[in-house]
């Protein structure tokens, strides 16, 4: 196949672009031969430097500053998910499980690094075949706060309190270069903040991930205003936290590129669960995962990953011995179902840690439905039946949301979440004490043993906002002191104000 860029803008001297992402999709994987080949292409003036044991390479200029880096071949096992994060159907006259190459150019004064990652991409698709994906920038020429990182090309940015990404893409994924910027900016203690432009999406688990409170989605729309991505409050720079709220600003309410579109009309179910698992040597995680898709959304995940795209098989083996070697510091993996008739879009992310008694699963999911159609209620309690019965359930919480049916997040308002049932496990029910569980202000409906049930409390359909009053008084019920609500979702929302 040749060669077919999506778009191409070559930006000038003066404004180079704020970031630039390139992706080769090649049937086979790069040789030794084709990279070398490819990295020549790109500039035969820069100097090459491999990183992590060639897990990425760099091109350096003559002062030792990186003008691109690129990653290793990562093999997709479904390429549905080059549709999933790049374009639909790009995927369609490739091999079933192409290769992923991507490159990034860095954003630095003086440097245009667009025709180096093109170049790149275009001879690996040149020599193997494929496709070459390129973004169509919508950001305007850089802020002057924008000044670059040497040390982590990634990062656009650097202040005393935060480090500032740029990301000029469509729908903008976990991807490896957020992961390793938030890792690094965590082990720093300063905070993390991702810029997108107003017309950028987010997949589910980078929306989760930038829900952490050191993190903030700073959305650009036009002439040059900023807002948070979450709750719409215009943003301002400052030079030592970076993007904070303009209060004076505020004032007004949230920005006009705030307000919802029809897209977002659609529903989700958000679920959120913890399972508390003895520490045992043939323990195999990931059996909660399996059951909420199979049961809410038509099936179990079908890939996974520690970033986007994903890229291994759905295998709770796998999962679970990557698990192990990551110990004791705790995992956090990405999945994904598979898309088409009969299922409903799923997604979400699992975070593995260990507890003094043994090890926490951290599940916050969604579940897709297209406008007009909504979860059914009896699929809820079935799912608790079943957790139950596996002994895989600690606490349990279900809301609906407006929002797109493709599950990314745009930077609008989608109103908040509607809570539509919680469940607590046997042990969860034992610390608040049976008799005053049962009695809570919404009936339960209990499941296992009845001298040490679970219980599930259906709170609503998700589309009544009287729901809200009456999740909160069965929370202050059940003390909230002793009973975690995981995720509770209304940290998934968008809330003005936030």
């Amino acid at each position: 196949m040749s060669v077919q860029p999506l778009s191409s803008h070559p930006a000038s001297p003066e404004e180079p672009p704020l970031s630039r992402n390139v992706v080769a999709l090649v049937p086979t994987a790069p040789d030794r031969r084709a990279l070398i080949h490819a990295l020549a292409a790109a500039d035969r003036d820069l100097r090459v430097r491999m990183v992590a044991d060639g897990a990425l390479v760099e091109l350096l200029d003559e002062e030792g500053r990186v003008v691109a880096s690129m990653q290793a071949a990562q093999r997709l096992t479904l390429a549905t998910e080059a549709d999933r994060l790049l374009a639909s159907e790009i995927a369609d006259d490739l091999p079933a499980q192409p290769y992923w190459v991507e490159a990034r150019g860095t954003h630095l004064p003086g440097v245009d690094p667009t025709g180096v990652v093109s170049r790149f991409a275009r001879s690996l698709t040149d020599r193997l075949g494929g496709v070459v994906w390129t973004p169509e920038p919508a950001l305007p020429s850089p802020a002057p706060f924008l000044t670059g990182s040497s040390e982590r090309p990634a990062i656009a940015a650097v202040t005393e309190r935060a480090a500032v990404m740029v990301e000029d893409r469509p729908l903008v994924p976990l991807s490896p270069w957020v992961v390793d910027a938030m890792s690094h900016h965590s082990q720093e203690e300063t905070g993390f903040q991702l810029l997108t432009p107003h017309t950028a999406r987010l997949t589910h688990a980078l929306a989760r991930t930038l829900r952490s409170p050191a993190a903030r989605w700073v959305v650009q729309a036009p002439g040059n205003r900023y807002y948070d991505g979450f709750s719409g409050l215009p943003l301002r720079w400052d030079e030592r936290e970076a993007f904070v709220v303009d209060r004076e600003a505020a004032e007004e309410g949230p920005l006009e590129e705030y307000r919802p579109d029809r897209a977002d009309h659609a529903s989700q179910l958000l679920v959120d669960l913890t399972v508390e698992h003895p520490a045992e040597n043939g323990l195999v995680l990931g059996e909660a995962v399996e059951l909420i898709g199979e049961i809410l959304a038509g099936a179990g995940p079908a890939v996974w990953g520690t970033a986007e795209p994903l890229t291994q098989e759905w295998c709770r083996a796998v999962f679970t011995r990557t698990v192990r070697m990551r110990a004791p510091r705790p995992t956090l993996a990405v999945f994904s179902g598979l898309r088409g008739e009969g299922v409903h879009p799923f997604e979400g992310t699992v975070r593995v840690s260990r507890t003094a008694s043994g090890v926490r699963e951290a599940i916050s999911c969604v579940i897709g439905f297209p406008e007009g159609e909504e979860h059914d209620p009896s699929a809820l309690p079935a799912l608790v039946k079943a957790l139950t019965e596996r002994e895989l359930l600690r606490t349990l919480t279900v809301h609906r949301l407006h929002g797109r049916s493709d599950l990314t997040y745009a930077p609008h308002w989608v109103g908040p979440p509607i809570p539509v049932g919680i469940a607590l496990g046997v042990e969860a029910v034992s610390e608040v004490g049976t008799e005053h569980a049962v009695k809570a202000p919404i009936r339960p409906v209990p499941f296992g043993s009845p001298m040490a049930p679970a219980l599930w409390y259906s709170v609503g359909t998700g589309i009544e906002e009287e729901s809200w009053p009456r999740f909160r008084a069965l929370m202050t019920h059940l003390t909230p002191d002793s009973v975690s609500s995981p995720g509770s979702s209304s940290e998934n929302a968008p809330a003005p104000g936030d």
